[in-house]
């Protein structure tokens, strides 16, 4: 099983915090030291969190002002997809639970097949498996896919230090085959979300592609 590193932990829940506006637009954060200590983590680690959602936009951190939560980029700026919330509207949080990294050639819709990184993973949400992923990432920007990086699709390309110009959704319904319910530990014909986003470079090329069949259950998928 894979283990979910703390910094993974604290940029998720920052992100919670932003998101849910627990962290409203404009707030000063307290300084490295107080946030570490809030998280129960070291200060290299809270570190490298601040530094991810910095540059996911979200942050802006200069000297003599601290660190303020940012107006994020409107989603036709650079990303424009669809969002998964349970039915109270919070992000869908979403565990690494196992994962499988390899290669293939492969062609991301009208794009030449070319060398791709991938990454197989079982997903769960608290302790029950929830969602399977498949994410594929041209070779030649990212030889291999970390197996403990973030669900979410930007993070995971900011981790891998993986530019894009422009990132599209599509959305479509489904129910598991057989495999995919051993997988997920559901009955057969269990109804699932299956969500795609893929990542394009400046020239409009696939660059990294995520796929994702998610349980439905108490799930509601929203413009995002």
């Amino acid at each position: 099983m894979a283990r979910e590193p703390l910094y993974r932990k604290t940029e998720e829940e920052m992100l919670r915090r932003i998101r849910s506006g627990d962290w409203e637009i404009g707030r000063r954060l307290p300084n490295e030291f107080s946030l570490a200590d809030e998280f129960g983590v070291s200060q290299g680690t809270m570190r490298r969190a601040l530094i991810t959602l910095e540059g996911m936009g979200l942050l802006t951190r200069k000297p003599g002002r601290g660190t303020i939560v940012a107006k994020a980029k409107p989603s036709s700026d650079k990303t424009a997809g669809l969002l998964l919330t349970d039915l109270a509207g919070a992000p869908l949080q979403l565990t690494v639970m196992r994962a499988t990294s390899s290669t293939a050639q492969v062609s991301l819709g009208p794009s030449p097949a070319m060398r791709m990184a991938q990454l197989e993973r079982i997903l769960k949400r608290g302790s029950v498996r929830f969602a399977l992923e498949d994410i594929l990432v041209s070779a030649a920007l990212c030889p291999k896919l970390k197996e403990t990086a973030s669900p979410d699709f930007e993070v995971l390309l900011s981790e891998h230090d993986i530019g894009f110009d422009q990132i599209t959704a599509t959305a479509s319904a489904a129910v598991t085959t057989m495999g995919q319910s051993v997988a997920l530990a559901c009955d057969r014909y269990t109804a699932l979300i299956c969500l795609t986003r893929t990542a394009y470079d400046a020239q409009g090329q696939a660059i990294a592609q995520q796929d994702l069949r998610i349980i439905s259950e108490e799930l509601r998928l929203s413009a995002s």
